[in-house]
């Protein structure tokens, strides 16, 4: 009985009957190639839509990242050639504040030695051959000045030339008395250079020369004082050889 319940389901007089349409394969492979083709359309579209919103891709990052490294190298390199330059600029400009202080140095050195000289021409100037009948005694004073050395503390500073008339056989030896008369406070006062150790001193600059010698130093004078004249005097063994008088 069975047995012929399971034949009667596979006979045509069974009660459910599923009838099947079976395409060929050629055309199933074709649907299939269909569906995987819109497949990766749709993904290189939605690939494509996501990298218009997320950015670049990698390629392209590194293509980026290549030409802003370039740049960066660039001006790095400009930048270093800009800082050699100033460092140079910075080098000649200290050579030339150098060189600059250096001529500074160098002129005023030469405006010293340019007066030095003038002083130097006019001595020399001074030293044309005495008249023989100027002075018995042998010696002459040829020039003498005062000038102010400092105004504040009214320090006067002199010149003096001395030189030996007619020919010069051995060396003079002798010294130097100047007596300065000032004024001050509208009375007349005299001060002695070099100033004497005592009141019976007579102190002297010293002279020993055999042609010529000139003398310098300063002396100072009271507040609000005005030096009027100086008078030099020579003296040797005792004996005054020649004595002038100079107006200031």
């Amino acid at each position: 009985m069975k047995w012929k319940l399971f034949m009667r389901q596979l006979s045509v007089s069974a009660p459910n009957v599923t009838v099947r349409s079976r395409l060929p394969w050629p055309v199933r492979a074709l649907l299939g190639f269909v569906v995987l083709a819109a497949a990766a359309a749709a993904g290189v579209a939605i690939y494509e839509y996501g990298r218009q919103f997320a950015g670049p891709d990698r390629r392209d990052l590194q293509a980026e990242i290549e030409r802003l490294r370039s740049q960066v190298r660039e001006v790095s390199a400009e930048r270093d050639r800009f800082a050699a330059l100033a460092a140079a600029h910075d080098s000649q400009l200290k050579v030339d504040r150098a060189a600059q202080e250096q001529l500074v140095k160098q002129v005023t050195a030469l405006e010293t030695e340019s007066n030095r000289l003038k002083e130097d021409l006019a001595f020399f100037e001074s030293l044309l051959p005495a008249a023989a009948a100027a002075n018995a005694k042998g010696v002459v004073i040829r020039s003498f000045r005062v000038q102010a050395e400092d105004e504040a503390a009214n320090l006067m500073r002199y010149r003096l030339l001395v030189q030996r008339a007619g020919k010069a056989e051995r060396d003079f030896v002798g010294g130097v008395q100047m007596t300065v008369v000032f004024v001050q406070g509208g009375r007349s006062f005299q001060l002695a250079v070099p100033k004497p150790a005592s009141a019976t001193d007579e102190s002297t600059l010293p002279l020993a020369f055999r042609h010529y010698q000139r003398l310098e130093g300063t002396f100072s004078l009271p507040p609000g004082a005005v030096a009027r004249t100086v008078q030099v005097r020579i003296v040797a063994n005792g004996e005054v050889r020649v004595q002038q008088s100079f107006n200031l």
